[in-house]
């Protein structure tokens, strides 16, 4: 019986390699897990137990979920005083979700910065209004691992297969208390399957743009003891032009004259001109994952598992807009003159229409071991590595005549890093009503930045003059004590300490060409975060929660390190008299649920920033020409988010939110024009709905998105929209069909971007895209 169950796993993957379009995803897995009513209250809960409850809730209909991120151990969502949302499989199946930041859009206090929907690896997801400068004040947890790296925070969110996620566990407010730094906004935990039988999935669609994307993965469960999984996933595209090229025209008259350019304005409203692009943005990333899960022993389980991933990324044959009213032909050269003006483009070269390549590598490690060591003490060890050993760039020069699209001058950037997690806790069971946590952690992180002049620009590794370089290392080691009491059945409190000791250590730069290398002193610090929540029920379905903590973030090694010379001569500085940025915050919200398939949940919160690490002009440079990050600024954050969800018939489904942010900047004595502004990168407004119906073998979904303006300066001045560079408002009107023709197989058809809305989310929109997909599951 299993080697013909086996025969159907292998022929579902070979008829998706057969078939190179379609559509789908996995099957519907029941929604709403929770703990069975004996397991809800505060207490001991072996790790068989634990598992016997998320394999009988996956049988039974319509329960609650579980979650293990907001206190660190299993808890009914309901019963933890706290703001959280749970994505399963069966949202991510439903939407046209092609990397995992993309699934977080819809989530209430959530911000996904995502400037191109394809190949971005600059993507941010960032919580409840704090600045999404990079992925700095959101902690990102992969399976309970720290996926940030050591060099600036950055996540590769396209890195991992959206096809091998069991569900994301989003909770908001500060968890420094619980995980250290990067906690200020929340904590986004993503856990990946862990298969109970045998399972094998097939996946292969195709979209706009000429992007393909295929998935293989495999899992079963062995001797009832050890669970093992593995995946492919790749994906590639051709791209569209998103990056512009753009010129500010002078005064003069020279004999060549062109035609083509489009007047416009920078994001500040200063005149300049789009002249061409730097070609279609052509990427492609493939990543394989795997994962072994061992019960060794009633109440004893180790697992083990890894991702290793690949991003690559380029621009085809750029495009010149301009055209010489003689001869007709494109110009990318010279000196020219604006047909029917009196005014000119100075100095134009070929290197001002290129962009650059290159290339990321992610490696993931994550080892952990869950023993009950007694019916009320467990044990948990955790030890991980985060190493991206690639993580290069070329860029050709913009000015030298001699770079052209086949090569010439440029330059190559290399930024490795490595980041080792250890970690462990011990969770004690007092009774039946109260549940201590407490552990210990130690982080360790390391980065070095190099860039060479190269004669060639097509081939980065052929690196001749060091031109600039910065590196250093980062450790952090904290411990933490939680003590959770059912007080009463209607009444229950959470109480967190964490004390983190911060040290950095082996800075240095060279800040261009022949310049001395600067060796700085190391540094550091403590910090203290407690918190106190309350969850209150006064009705049955009706529960209140209040928290109040303080969070803290320790600066990264690129903004204590990284300096560098920009060909404008500009130099940009790291500071490492930097300390970390502390917050203070409260929040209070219900969830009420006063109809049957009714969820409302309402939800007010404060955060008051202090020390806000953001780059500055250096008050130390008369020049002006020196930017340097500094501890400068003082900030309040007030929001609310509401929303709801009904199931009006076991056919249809809506849910809608909002999110409404007052963030601004108090005090900044390094640019007083920034004070009553607000945020940057923070929008004032956001909202989603969406509707789910099924009928018969189909499945049907309609989202609607918007986001209001983002401002990226902090004096607030880039308020002009539609230019390139803006963070323009938009509404997005996204739709998903799935028709399930033979129990094993999805078709689906995607449309995003319906109403084929044009917008600046610093690049240009893509327009309406369309994406099919098949999936084939056994």
């Amino acid at each position: 019986m299993k080697g013909e169950r086996t025969m159907k796993c292998w022929l579902s993957v070979l008829v998706v390699l057969v078939v190179s379009s379609g559509i789908g995803s996995a099957q519907e897995w029941d929604r709403k897990v929770s703990l069975p009513e004996e397991e809800a209250t505060v207490g001991r809960t072996t790790v068989d137990t634990q598992a016997k409850i998320l394999e009988d809730a996956e049988k039974v209909h319509g329960i609650d979920k579980v979650v293990v991120t907001a206190t660190r151990t299993e808890r009914n969502p309901d019963d933890v005083p706290a703001s959280i949302t749970v994505i399963t499989k069966d949202d991510l199946r439903k939407q046209n979700i092609k990397t995992v930041d993309e699934a977080l859009a819809q989530v209430p206090g959530a911000v996904d910065n995502r400037r191109r929907i394809y190949g971005d690896s600059m993507t941010n997801v960032n919580l409840r209004g704090f600045p999404a400068e990079g992925q700095k004040r959101t902690l990102v947890l992969l399976d309970g691992q720290n996926i940030a790296n050591a060099y600036s925070n950055g996540v590769a969110w396209s890195s991992m297969p959206v096809e091998n996620i069991e569900r994301i566990e989003v909770v908001r407010g500060p968890f420094s208390a619980l995980y250290g730094g990067n906690a200020m906004g929340g904590v986004i935990n993503i856990i990946t399957k862990t298969p109970k039988k045998l399972e094998c999935v097939a996946q292969g669609g195709y979209g706009t743009y000429d992007s393909w994307t295929y998935y293989l993965g495999v899992g079963d469960r062995l001797w009832n003891k050890v669970s093992v999984q593995a995946g492919f996933n790749y994906r590639i595209s051709a791209g569209y032009p998103s990056s512009l090229v753009t010129k500010t025209a002078s005064t003069g008259t020279p004999a060549t004259q062109v035609v083509g350019w489009q007047p416009t304005h920078t994001t500040t409203g200063t005149p300049t001109n789009i002249i061409g692009d730097t070609g279609d943005y052509n990427w492609n990333d493939y990543s394989m994952n795997g994962k072994i899960s061992w019960d060794i022993a009633p109440g004893h389980r180790v697992e083990f598992s890894t991702l290793q991933s690949w991003n690559d990324y380029g621009y085809d044959m750029y495009h010149s807009y301009l055209r010489d009213t003689a001869t007709g032909s494109s110009v990318v050269r010279g000196t020219v003159g604006l047909s029917g003006t009196n005014t000119q483009f100075k100095n134009l070269q070929e290197g001002a229409f290129l962009n650059g390549d290159g290339r990321d590598q992610t490696q993931v490690y994550n080892l952990t071991s869950d023993n009950q060591l007694t019916e009320t003490t467990r044990i948990k060890f955790h030890g991980g590595l985060l190493n991206q050993p690639t993580n290069w760039s070329a860029s050709p020069s913009s000015s030298n005549p001699l770079t052209t699209f086949s090569g010439g001058p440029g330059t190559s950037s290399f930024s490795p890093s490595q980041n080792w997690i250890a970690e462990l806790q011990v969770d004690q069971a007092i009774g039946q009503k109260q549940q201590l946590v407490g552990g210990i952690s130690y982080n360790s992180g390391w980065s070095n930045s190099k860039t060479y002049s190269v004669n060639n620009w097509r081939y980065p590794d052929a690196v001749s003059t060091l031109t600039q370089m910065s590196g250093g290392q980062d450790r952090n080691i904290g411990l933490y004590l939680q003590d959770e009491i059912a007080w009463h059945p209607k009444f229950n409190t959470v109480l967190g300490v964490r004390l983190d000791w911060w040290e950095t250590y082996g800075g240095n730069y060279m800040a261009s060409a022949g310049t001395p290398t600067v060796y700085l002193p190391g540094r550091s610090k403590l910090a203290l975060s407690p918190k106190l929540a309350f969850l209150y029920r006064p009705l049955e379905w009706m529960t209140w929660r209040a928290s109040v903590g303080r969070a803290f973030r320790a600066p990264n090694i690129y903004e204590l390190y990284r300096t560098w010379l920009a060909s404008s001569g500009t130099l940009y500085k790291g500071n490492p008299d930097l300390i970390p940025e502390t917050a203070t915050s409260w929040e209070i919200g219900t969830t009420m649920k006063p109809l049957e398939g009714m969820v409302f949940t309402a939800t007010y919160f404060e955060n008051y920033v202090d020390d806000l690490i953001y780059r500055v002009t250096d008050p130390a440079d008369i020049t002006g020409k020196t930017q340097i990050y500094k501890n400068a600024g003082k900030a309040t954050i007030r929001g609310v988010e509401l929303e709801i969800t009904q199931k009006l018939w076991s056919w249809l489904e809506v849910f809608g939110n909002t999110t409404l942010l007052d963030a601004r900047i108090n005090e900044n004595p390094f640019n007083p024009e920034s004070v009553g502004k607000k945020i940057t990168y923070t929008p004032r407004q956001q909202f989603n709905f969406g509707i789910t119906a099924t009928y018969w073998k189909v499945k049907g979904f309609l989202s609607g998105h918007y986001v209001s303006k983002l401002i990226s300066r902090d004096d607030n001045s880039d308020q002009y929209n539609n230019v390139y560079g803006s963070y323009d408002p938009y509404f997005t009107l996204n739709s998903k069909i799935i028709f399930t023709p033979v129990k094993y197989m999805d078709l689906s058809l995607s449309v995003d971007n319906m109403l084929d809305r044009e917008y600046f989310y610093y690049y240009p929109s893509p327009g309406r895209t369309i994406w099919s997909q098949i999936t084939l599951r056994f």
